[in-house]
Parts: C-alpha cells; sequence; structure tokens
C-alpha cells in the first residue's frame, strides 16, 4: 500500500459527482418518456385525443419499474410472437369499482385499461392511482403465466398451505392466508393479488404477522421459485420479493444493527429489512435521518447551504396576477414527490442527487455508488479525504481511472471494506451491509 496525495485527481473526481456519480440518464420529457416507456417494454400507450398525459406518464413509467427485471417485455414480445399487440390505454371514469378493469385480451390485442378518476380540486383534473396501475399489470402478469405455465405443482401447494380456506369462501380467519379477501376468489387472483401487494405494499406484506414468517410469506417464497423458472430476465441474485418477507440480521451485523436502531439511527419503518438489496430512495432516507441524529438541522443546513423559502407576495405584469411564492424550484420538487417524498427533494438540494439525472428510486445501490456519495458528503463537511492508500484489490481495474479514487477513500476511511482482495464495486448492498457501512461513516464524523 502506498500513501499519497491525489489532489488534482480528486478534485476532477468531486467536480463529477453530480453528474457522473449517479450515473442514470433521462430527459424528463413527457414525450420522450412516452416513447422510452414504449420501446422499453413493448407497450403501445394509448392517451385519449386532448387529455392532459403528464401526471399519467410520470406515475406509469415509475411503477412499471417496479416490477423485477424485464418480465415485462418478456411478455409483450411473447404475445407480439403471436402477433398480439399489448396496450395500455388511459381512460376516465367516476365509478370507484371501474378503476380495477382487468386486462381484456382479443386476436389481436391484449388491452391494460387504467382508469382515472375525476380530481376533487379542479373539474378538469384526473388523477391516475398508483395502486390500480400496479394491481391491472399483476393481473397482466397473472393472466400471462397462467397461460403459458403449468401450475398444477403449485397449486397443490397453496392448498395445502390454505389449510381448510377453500378458494370462494370467506370469513374474517382468512386473513391468515390471504392478502385480501379478492385473492380468496380463485388461486389465480390470489397469484395477482400476492405479486401486487409485493410490488406495491411490500412492508404491509413484511409486517402482516408482526414482523414474524407467516403462511402468506411461505405462499410468496414458492411464487419467486416459480417466476425464476418462468423468465429468463430473473436470476438468482434477483433476490425477488425479499423485501415483502420478514428477515433477521446475520449474525456478524446483529449487535451493531441493536446500536444503531438504539440510536434511532434505523427508523421502525426499515424493520425486517436485511438481506434484500436496499434501493438508492431507502439509502438517502437512511443518510439523512443519520446526518440530522449526527449534526443537527441547523449545522446539515450549514454545511450544505440550504436555505429556508419565506413566502413573499409577487406580481405577474404580464397576467396581472397577484400570487404568493417563496423561491422554490417547485418544477424540481414536484418531480421528486412524483417519484417519492420530500426526502429525495433535500438530497437534490444538498447536492449528492442530480435532479436532471435521477432516474430510478428503486433501482439498488452499488458498492461504488455508495462510496461516491460518502466521499462527497465527507468533503463537504470537512474531512480530509485528499490523503489516502492505494488498495491493490484484484477488480479494480474494472473501475474508470477517475472513479478509482473513491474506492480508495472508502478503504482508507474504513467505510466500505473490500471482501479479501476484492472491492467488488458493482455488487449492490444488501440492507443489513448498508447499515454497518452507514454505521461507520456515522462514528467517522
Amino acid at each position: 500500500m502506498i500513501k499519497i496525495k491525489k489532489i488534482i485527481c480528486l478534485v476532477i473526481c468531486i467536480g463529477l459527482i453530480g453528474t457522473q456519480a449517479f450515473g442514470f440518464s433521462n430527459s424528463y420529457n413527457e414525450f420522450d418518456i412516452k416513447n422510452n416507456i414504449e420501446k422499453t417494454y413493448g407497450i403501445n400507450i394509448i392517451i385519449p385525443e386532448g387529455a392532459d398525459n403528464s401526471e399519467f406518464i410520470d406515475i406509469l413509467e415509475k411503477n412499471i419499474k417496479k416490477f423485477p427485471d424485464n418480465i415485462i417485455k418478456e411478455i409483450t414480445d411473447y404475445y407480439l410472437s403471436k402477433g398480439i399487440a399489448t396496450n395500455v390505454v388511459l381512460d376516465k371514469t367516476e365509478i370507484i369499482k371501474d378503476l380495477f378493469t382487468l386486462s381484456i385480451i382479443d386476436e389481436s390485442s391484449v388491452n391494460i385499461y387504467i382508469k382515472t378518476l375525476e380530481g376533487s380540486l379542479y373539474s378538469e383534473s384526473y388523477y391516475a392511482s398508483e395502486q390500480v396501475m400496479i394491481h391491472n399489470f399483476s393481473h397482466f402478469i397473472s393472466d400471462y403465466i397462467h397461460e403459458i405455465y403449468n401450475f398444477d405443482k403449485l397449486k397443490d401447494e397453496f392448498n395445502k398451505l390454505n389449510e381448510d380456506f377453500e378458494y370462494g369462501t370467506w370469513s374474517e380467519k382468512h386473513f391468515k392466508v390471504f392478502v385480501n379477501r379478492q385473492s380468496a376468489t380463485s388461486f389465480e387472483d390470489d397469484i395477482a393479488h400476492l405479486i401486487w401487494y409485493a410490488e406495491a405494499n411490500p412492508s404491509i406484506l413484511r409486517n402482516i404477522n408482526g414482523g414474524d414468517n407467516a403462511i402468506i410469506h411461505e405462499k410468496l417464497k414458492l411464487l419467486a421459485e416459480e417466476f425464476s423458472k418462468i423468465f429468463n430476465s430473473i436470476t438468482a441474485n434477483t433476490k425477488l420479493w425479499f423485501d415483502a418477507i420478514p428477515q433477521t440480521p446475520q449474525c456478524w451485523a446483529k449487535d451493531t444493527i441493536a446500536e444503531m436502531k438504539n440510536k434511532s439511527l434505523i427508523p421502525e419503518e426499515f424493520n425486517g429489512l436485511y438481506e434484500a438489496y436496499i434501493n438508492r430512495e431507502d439509502f438517502y432516507k437512511l443518510i439523512l435521518n443519520m446526518l440530522y441524529i449526527k449534526i443537527g438541522e441547523n449545522e446539515l443546513n450549514k454545511y450544505f447551504n440550504l436555505v429556508d423559502y419565506e413566502e413573499h407576495v409577487a406580481l405577474d405584469p404580464v397576467n396581472g396576477e397577484v400570487f404568493v411564492t417563496d423561491g422554490m424550484d417547485y418544477t424540481t420538487y414536484y418531480k421528486f414527490l412524483a417519484n417519492s417524498n420530500n426526502s429525495l427533494y433535500q438530497a437534490y438540494q444538498m447536492g449528492i442527487l442530480n435532479a436532471d439525472s435521477f432516474d430510478e428510486p428503486e433501482g439498488y445501490m452499488t458498492r461504488l455508488e455508495i462510496a461516491k456519495l460518502l466521499a462527497y458528503i465527507a468533503n463537504e463537511m470537512g474531512m480530509n479525504i485528499s490523503e489516502f492508500e492505494i488498495v491493490n484489490y484484484n477488480d479494480i481495474e474494472q473501475v474508470a481511472e477517475n472513479e478509482k479514487p473513491y474506492i480508495y477513500i472508502a478503504a482508507d476511511k474504513g467505510f466500505i471494506k473490500g471482501d479479501g482482495l476484492n472491492f467488488k464495486p458493482f455488487d449492490y448492498c444488501t440492507y443489513q451491509e448498508a447499515y454497518i457501512i452507514l454505521y461507520r461513516f456515522y462514528n467517522s464524523l
């Protein structure tokens, strides 16, 4: 190991943190997004003429990405090989039960209807429900796998797990084995609703039995195994639906995680999340929570030049209108809200998130991405990161030259330790690995 100063190289790298560090690419243009969704997933998006599609496109893009890997494209390719087009049709309704209209298939097309309800504020405003979108796509997937795959063995396993609760019947005790009343209607509905809840409401499934394993979790594990056989894009490393199944930390992480929970460094919403891969949105929530606890809101604002926006009255001389403004960048703010919540906007304000390039909050964090993020925050908070030891990991050449200093810094400061002779820069981090990394970072500040 050689201890050297890499100030010039480091300055270049830190300067790139806003553009290369999180390496996503996206042009936030509705027409481009629509075309990209259609090309990526093999679907045709049909929107009534004159309808405002901006909110629909935003929500569709967010939710279609929640489904694992590229299974939607595998399904649409299958239908296309038979001359059947897959259409996502936006439509309006004033009847709540019509929201859950299932896909309709004929000789030439499969139509997935996304119904929108009239908004409560403006008569011309309609909104599309995230739950409805994921519900309808889940049935689309369920219909496909029942068409091309023999589920007799899985059905027998489900019937055993259902104990004395038969499909087509209902009582309050059915919640032991079904996620809701509709899922008890049939085996097909059971599958579709497991997919729906696993994608849209993983925390509900994870805590359905107070954090302990339940029959529903056993069903989900069996279904995940079948999915890995059905879809080529799902691999053994996908960790399919792990975030919907209660987990316990491994021995090497158990004591540290207990300490972190005592210090409120791991919010309750993360209970039961250990072996699943951590997504970007959750990592930002954890790092922000950690910084607030470590240095407090006032100090955090000072380090990252965060400002409070004060409302004031302004005049629009063109339209002759008086309005209240607070100077906030609402275009960016609402873009992040469309994806998630206020934590992403705050990360953007701090400079640890590039608004123009942020595209996949559901995507997983790699070890290299975490190293970049922590190096940037450490530098902003006054830590001396200009001196570091070069560690000759066997896999360091997999990384671009201008990204290597991030790995050296993370290893030298002890944030992220290599696995023997390798750093594994492009491996995803599990939640428990992320907790340990963040605790080391917390203690170094």
